[in-house]
């Protein structure tokens, strides 16, 4: 009884000092967030440095310079194609973002000339359907402070994105510094797991962490491929319809479904409300060819890519994304399938482990009740 009491209080100050905690950790995070970073960039841009390791320099008597020849032949890719990608996306970008600023404003400033009247704003071939059809007051000032706000959090995404310029500098650097020491780094890992783990259990974390390994580079390069082909998709499908600000909608799409569960429907929402700005026709099909690319891709598309990989349950993901959310924006909600799967992968094993145990001290029992 005084063990309960003794918990209950202790969970009652946790919760009255629950925003003691947050600003704690808000300030560890943004000490940590940069050396983060920097591991997930080196994680990432590995696989560049073994092929060329492997391809070019597997033959080469010191190792410890052919891998410091290719982590810079590594870098000097991921330069390139980052040059050739800001090349080829950000010019039309900007001026499908302009475009969409200026369409903005003449809708606020036809809607507001004529007191809310939607015909004013629609496509003639439509807009006689509307015809004296008219917003109240409070509805067209709602909508004002909707696209006001949409202009202002895209500013603001903006300056936030030019803050967090320097952030990635450091990370990118200390990327470079992880993968030139590498193999020092494991081999320090390595140590210092023999000192605290007996050799069996080493081996099986070895094991556990070459598993997750291949979990996590499997779900990477899978979600990337997905999310640029649908981005394709989608891009050709606009431009076959006529469709205005395809490259914007085209990214918002494809990085949006890169997000389990809710970013192909956060993706579809802003580009049909960006295309009812235009023509309600367009925003109508847009949906509609949404819904069909979203079907293949959730029944043809990922299961060619993943296989059998993420059978995990759709609670364990849920679960995963709202966590992964909190505790890490938006790195944890992409992360959150690769979370429940080795979630998933670990309680596997320690129910394995569990059965081989009971089975080892009651031999003539072949299943558990």
């Amino acid at each position: 009884m005084a063990v309960a009491i003794c918990i209950g209080i202790l969970f009652y100050m946790l919760l009255s000092h629950i925003s003691i905690f947050g600003s704690f950790f808000a300030g560890v995070w943004a000490i940590v967030k940069p050396l983060l970073y920097g591991l997930i960039i080196a994680y990432l841009m590995d696989p560049i440095a073994r092929f060329y390791n492997t391809k070019l320099f597997g033959k080469m008597k010191k190792q410890g310079i052919a891998r410091k020849i290719s982590v810079v032949l590594a870098v000097i890719t991921v330069l390139i194609v980052f040059a050739l990608l800001i090349v080829a996306v950000f010019p039309p970008l900007v001026k499908s973002i302009a475009g969409l600023v200026s369409t903005i404003a003449d809708v606020l400033s036809s809607l507001n000339a004529s007191s809310g009247d939607i015909s004013t704003i629609l496509p003639p071939a439509v807009s006689g359907m509307f015809s004296g059809v008219s917003l109240g007051p409070t509805a067209l000032s709602k909508i004002t402070d909707f696209f006001t706000d949409m202009l202002s959090g895209v500013a603001e995404s903006s300056a936030s994105v030019g803050t967090g310029v320097v952030d990635v500098l450091i990370a990118f650097i200390l990327a470079i510094y992880y993968l030139m020491d590498k193999a020092r780094l494991q081999e320090m890992a390595r140590r210092f797991f023999l000192l605290i783990l007996k050799e069996r259990r080493f081996v099986r974390a070895r094991e556990i962490v070459t598993r997750i390994d291949a979990i996590l580079l499997n779900y990477i390069k899978g979600n990337l491929l997905e999310g640029f082909i649908v981005g394709v998709v989608n891009g050709i499908l606009m431009a076959i319809f006529g469709m205005p600000y395809v490259l914007l909608i085209s990214i918002v799409v494809g990085v949006t479904n890169l997000a389990p569960t809710f970013g192909p429907i956060v993706g579809a929402a802003i580009g049909a409300i960006l295309l009812l700005l235009d023509n309600p026709v367009n925003a109508l099909i847009f949906l509609i060819f949404t819904v069909v690319i979203q079907t293949i891709d959730g029944y043809i598309l990922k299961p060619r890519i993943f296989g059998d990989s993420f059978g995990v349950s759709p609670l364990l993901i849920l679960i995963s994304i709202i966590i992964g959310g909190r505790l890490m924006g938006v790195v944890g909600i992409l992360l959150a399938i690769p979370f429940a799967a080795i979630i998933t992968f670990l309680g596997d094993g320690v129910w394995t482990q569990y059965k081989t145990h009971k089975k080892t001290i009651d031999p003539d029992r072949d299943t558990l009740m």
